[in-house]
């Protein structure tokens, strides 16, 4: 009760929540919507674990460039020196496994691609749309700062008429109990735009403060363009990962029959030297790779059933995603010119009224908290037109959704 006491009390404690949160802090470069979705769509996990898996799809390509295996070489040299011999030996497959396991090493590097085309696209979207919640939450937070100015000038009003007697004791207490209300909204706007903040710093790769963004949500979201017919990159990934398992069907199908040793030997005892080829050739008697075929048998039923759901899933992507943009832009146009101005003109207004006499307490209070709760609907719908076409750029692919630098 003592703390409450000494806040209801003085005009310090709204005074201190009135400062600038960043007054003290150094002044931070400024980070423009496009170079988030750039640095995301260069560091984020996700990329990072497209472009190696890129590079490995890469290595397996070139290890199966010429031949699928690696040739033996064998030697011997008796105690005594008077025999050594050497042979060469390189296993050959006559059934087309090389072929098969190149054609799935290529779709393999395809898929890869693709993979990473699209973990740049989703990470430039989360990007964005990081950007626009701190964008929106550090505006709740200004609208809030302007709830505790508002307070503080009410409850000094207050103050004095009850001085005057011309306001109740109670009165005194409401003007004093809403400042600390403003207060608290404050402080929790003041947490959501922190988090957004660190989640944005996260994405990006560097320091992030709220005087380097933008104040408008919607430059964070580029107008999406003309939707096409093109497959997009994870639909066209899927496909080329089903060919990759229909290729490796063929392979192991093809690897029933063993691989055909084809080599030469040089051997050399008591001074003489003996040439000639050799072959050696395992019998397919016992093991015909049951297991390896119906392990890719399933894997192909597994690509297929991945196809499928990502195809599915894309459309309805589209569908809901033009949807959303389509009502979002509509609700847009419900919006007042300069909410700002508007919401300004009618707080005045509310006060002038109190201190007229037009207005008592309780009215005054709660229309000032109305006025301040629509202003911030209408940073919350903004931010939500902005999140709608963020969505949209990634139903559909759209490159707008990177920097001109990470197209």
């Amino acid at each position: 009760m003592t703390f409450l006491r000494r806040l209801l009390g003085g005009t310090i404690a709204a005074w201190l929540l009135a400062l600038p949160f960043g007054a003290a802090l150094a002044d931070t470069v400024a980070l423009s919507p496009d170079a988030a979705a750039d640095a995301a769509a260069h560091l984020h996990p996700a990329v990072l674990a497209a472009e190696r898996g890129l590079l490995r799809a890469r290595g397996q390509a070139a290890d199966t460039a010429v031949l699928v295996r690696n040739p033996t070489v064998s030697g011997g040299l008796s105690l005594d020196g008077a025999r050594a011999g050497v042979s060469a030996v390189q296993p050959l497959s006559f059934t087309g496994e090389g072929p098969a396991a190149r054609d799935a090493a290529d779709a393999q590097v395809s898929a890869s691609e693709l993979r990473l085309k699209r973990a740049r696209l989703a990470a430039a979207a989360e990007a964005r749309v990081a950007y626009v919640d701190a964008v929106v939450r550090s505006g709740q937070v200004e609208i809030a700062h302007k709830n505790v100015a508002l307070a503080g000038r009410l409850r000094d009003a207050v103050e004095l008429q009850h001085s005057a007697g011309e306001a109740s004791l109670l009165d005194v207490r409401l003007a004093r109990l809403a400042q600390v209300q403003a207060g608290a909204r404050l402080l929790q706007a003041r947490e959501s735009e922190v988090e957004s903040l660190r989640a944005l710093a996260t994405l990006v790769g560097q320091p992030v403060d709220a005087d380097a963004l933008t104040d408008e949500p919607q430059a964070a979201a580029p107008e999406p363009g003309a939707v096409t017919d093109v497959p997009r990159s994870d639909v066209q990934a899927a496909r080329a990962l089903l060919n990759v398992a229909e290729a490796e069907l063929v392979r192991q199908r093809r690897s029933s029959l063993p691989p055909i040793g084809v080599g030469a030997s040089l051997e050399v005892e008591d001074g003489q030297s003996f040439i000639g080829p050799t072959v050696s050739v395992t019998l397919p008697v016992f093991n015909r790779n049951h297991s390896g075929r119906g392990d890719a048998t399933g894997q192909v039923h597994q690509a297929q059933g991945a196809e499928r759901a990502v195809v599915a899933r894309a459309q309805t992507e589209r569908r809901t995603a033009r949807r959303r943009v389509d009502e979002a832009q509509a609700l847009e146009g419900g919006m007042p010119v300069d909410p700002s101005s508007d919401a300004t003109a009618a707080l005045e207004s509310i006060e002038a009224g109190y201190l007229a006499g037009e207005l008592d307490l309780p009215s005054t209070v709660l229309l000032q908290r109305e006025v301040l709760a629509g202003e911030s609907a209408v940073l919350t719908l903004s931010g939500g037109v902005a999140r709608a076409r963020i969505d949209l750029l990634l139903a559909t692919d759209d490159p707008r959704l990177l920097s001109p630098q990470g197209r």
